[in-house]
């Protein structure tokens, strides 16, 4: 192969490929209508499908496991009703996830602590 080959396209910059890369982030991140960051949709559609969705899963899957625990155990409708009432908390306590931005975030993370460990910490540095 010779070093003056036409057949491949001359390679563009490094600085004009990240401009033309941040001009198409520019672009399609403020024409997306989707979800925000937090995992909320925007569409009230689709807040209501999920809301709904989280409420009747847990229902359905605390039921589901109450009846198999029951049958296996021989008793009653004892972990059936107990199960169920956990599952619609446990779909509630969904539902306030998804409503409140968490989303899937793992563990507890309280706002007002964090906040307040910057201010303090700020607070410290006005003092020094």
């Amino acid at each position: 192969m010779s070093a003056g080959n036409t057949d491949r396209p001359e390679q563009p910059e490094a600085s004009s490929l990240s401009e033309r890369i941040a001009r198409w982030e520019a672009e399609h991140s403020t024409t997306s209508a989707g979800n925000s960051k937090m995992g909320v949709p925007k569409n009230g559609f689709a807040l209501a499908g999920r809301v709904t969705t989280e409420l009747v899963s847990g229902l359905v899957v605390g039921a589901f496991i109450g009846f198999w625990l029951d049958k296996w155990l021989d008793t009653a409708p004892l972990f059936m009703v107990v199960l169920f009432f956990v599952g619609a908390v446990a779909g509630m306590f969904n539902v306030w996830r998804a409503l409140s931005g968490k989303g899937m975030a793992a563990g507890y993370f309280d706002e007002q602590s964090s906040g307040d460990s910057t201010e303090q910490a700020e607070t410290k540095k006005g003092e020094s």
